[in-house]
C-alpha cells in the first residue's frame, strides 16, 4: 500500500471516529448538521491530500447526492436524531444508532472519494449514481468498525 493511500486511510478513520460523537449532540436535526459539517472537512482533507481543486458547494451537493436516495441508510440516522426527542431513554438510544451510523456513513463517503480521487477524479466528474454500490459495500465495513471501536472503548473502561 502506498502512503498516499495509508495517509487517506488515517483521514477516514479519524473523520469516521468524529462523526460517531456528533451522535451524541442531544439536539435532534443539530447532530446530523454537524454530521454534515465533519463530511465535508473531511472532504476537503482528502482532495488536499489528492491535490484535487476543491468547492464548499460542490462538496456539499456530491455528498448530498451519494447519500440521498439511500432511503434505508439514510432514514436510520434521521430515525436516530428524532428519538432524541423522547427524553431519557430516546436521548442514548438515538446518540448510540447516531454514533454508529454517523461514523459508518462517513467512513462510507471518505472510501468512495478516495477511490475515485486515487482514480484520477475530481468533484466535477464524480457521478454519485455510479458511486452508491460502492457506498453500500463501505458502510457495511464502516458499521462494523464504528461498532468494533464502540466496543473496544467500552472494554478499557
Amino acid at each position: 500500500m502506498d502512503s498516499l493511500t495509508i495517509k487517506a486511510d488515517q483521514l477516514i478513520k479519524k473523520y469516521a471516529f468524529r462523526s460517531s460523537l456528533t451522535g451524541f449532540i442531544p439536539i435532534p436535526l443539530i447532530d446530523t448538521l454537524g454530521l454534515m459539517g465533519v463530511q465535508q472537512v473531511m472532504l476537503y482533507s482528502l482532495a488536499k491530500l489528492y491535490d484535487i481543486p476543491y468547492s464548499k458547494a460542490k462538496a456539499k451537493t456530491r455528498i448530498a447526492g451519494l447519500t440521498n436516495g439511500l432511503t434505508k441508510i439514510v432514514a436510520t440516522p434521521r430515525l436516530g436524531s428524532a428519538l432524541k426527542l423522547i427524553p431519557g431513554i430516546g436521548t442514548l438510544a438515538g446518540g448510540a444508532s447516531m454514533g454508529v451510523l454517523g461514523g459508518a456513513s462517513t467512513y462510507a463517503v471518505g472510501k468512495v472519494f478516495q477511490q475515485h480521487f486515487k482514480a484520477g477524479g475530481n468533484l466535477d466528474d464524480f457521478d454519485p449514481d455510479l458511486a452508491k454500490e460502492t457506498f453500500d459495500i463501505e458502510f457495511k465495513k464502516g458499521k462494523e468498525l464504528s461498532r468494533k471501536k464502540k466496543q473496544s472503548s467500552e472494554n478499557s473502561k
